[in-house]
């Protein structure tokens, strides 16, 4: 079977006829099915059935990426790069669901008094937190089921679990989806959430098949510098709520600590200078100000570079080739740097007017008036753009003290100036100026 897409075959292959992939065949044994087919009950779409309960904690901001809290019979799967936090995040929200009754964590890489230290550390002692180093399992489940119906499990990690009758090693592509299918069927079967961490591999892909990924209810992705203490859980599939729906947090001593309103620590909303421009993006259902950072310098060698961190490195030379196209200054010898203030990463469109102004601001020199903020999209031809929920973007910019919203002439407010094209926002965002 291939690791990646769960293609199978009877026969070894190189690369798979399914999604391309080199070296990602593992060998797979699987019985014969044999017997009578049952015959199953459908339920009419009229029938009453009872909604799952939506759990919600002290942690606000980890309950807003699941959607309003977990839904109890739901399998989260939680990502993220070594040492990012992933442990000390699952442990801290397991702490908070024990409001709702007993709450266990399984940890297949840590033993119980290694786990105690990380709990005492974090100080999230409980009488209904309850530790175990067991990665069977089998006697996981059986041993949970005894002891009364729980509200929550969590297993660190997915790779080290193992199920009974299986000759694959843990972590190997049977065990994980094998050990999956049975938390799943748990899960539904009890209605008991249950969180799942998994590693990553060296590309920042989630370890293991990707067949698990469609498998689970959602995946959260937990990211941000190793070095940095600040770390961003993102919801990247959910499906009893948005994705795309980020927290964010600073990683202390004493654990992740929920910064509420973000837009505070992602712009500067004071900054004038060269290069440095304001827009509102949307992830989820949250309106974020943040800070666009151009440096433009000269090139020395054969052919200019663009280096992005926080923005796609295609998406940044479509904006450059528009501003040279359509402001008429060369870029040809310029190296061009964007950087998301914050260690924030978006693909949002609503950017493209701030970075597209930045970009001219940082080669001219020109510095920004103050409090003004640009939100539009921009295409080939230089038109400026609506993008979806632009009210909410424009409060948000308001909230946070700026003055001015450059947009675009289709969405036009006693808040904000419109413009048609790129050309007009660089005249109007600069006044009179020389920016010839």
């Amino acid at each position: 079977m291939c690791s990646e897409c769960g293609y199978k075959s009877t026969k070894w292959f190189g690369r798979c006829p399914g999604c391309g992939a080199w070296d990602s065949a593992v060998r797979i044994e699987e019985g014969v099915q044999s017997g009578t087919p049952s015959l199953i009950e459908f339920k009419p779409s009229t029938s009453d059935i009872s909604i799952p309960q939506r759990m919600t904690t002290v942690m606000k901001e980890t309950d807003r990426v699941l959607g309003g809290g977990v839904v109890s019979g739901s399998v989260i799967l939680i990502s993220g790069g070594p040492g990012i936090g992933k442990s000390t995040l699952a442990i801290e929200y397991a702490s908070a669901l024990t409001t709702y009754g007993n709450v266990y964590y399984v940890s297949g890489e840590e033993s119980v008094p290694q786990t105690l230290l990380r709990v005492k550390r974090l100080g999230v002692e409980n009488n209904r937190l309850f530790l175990s180093s067991e990665v069977n399992v089998d006697d996981v489940l059986s041993s949970v089921s005894s002891k009364g119906k729980p509200v929550a499990i969590v297993f660190d990690s997915i790779q080290t679990l193992y199920t009974s009758g299986m000759s694959a090693l843990a972590g190997s592509v049977p065990q994980m989806r094998e050990c999956t299918m049975k938390l799943i069927d748990y899960a539904k079967a009890n209605d008991v959430a249950i969180f799942m961490i998994g590693h990553v591999t060296k590309e920042g892909n989630i370890a293991g098949p990707m067949v698990l990924e469609h498998m689970v209810d959602g995946v959260l992705y937990l990211e941000g510098e190793p070095r940095s203490g600040r770390r961003i859980l993102r919801s990247v599939k959910n499906r009893f709520g948005p994705t795309d729906e980020i927290a964010v947090y600073d990683m202390e001593t004493n654990g992740m600590i929920e910064i509420p309103d973000p837009s505070k620590i992602f712009a500067d909303v004071d900054s004038e200078d060269p290069g440095s421009a304001l827009s509102v993006i949307v992830e989820g259902s949250r309106p974020l100000m943040v800070n666009v950072q151009v440096l433009a310098t000269p090139s020395y060698r054969n052919g200019s570079i663009r280096i992005t961190r926080g923005f796609e490195n295609t998406k940044l030379m479509i904006m450059a080739a528009i501003v040279s196209s359509h402001l008429g200054i060369s870029l040809e010898n310029k190296d061009i740097y964007l950087n998301i203030l914050g260690g924030l990463r978006t693909s949002d469109t609503g950017i493209d007017l701030a970075v597209a102004v930045a970009i001219f601001s940082a080669v001219r020199k020109l510095r920004f008036p103050p409090k003004i903020a640009f939100i539009g999209e921009i295409g080939l031809d230089g038109k400026v753009r609506n993008v979806p929920q632009m009210q909410m973007r424009i409060s948000e910019a308001k909230r946070m003290g700026i003055a001015r919203v450059i947009v675009s002439n289709g969405y036009r407010s006693d808040e904000t100036e419109g413009v048609k094209t790129l050309k007009e926002a660089i005249l109007k965002s600069f006044g009179g100026r020389n920016v010839a």
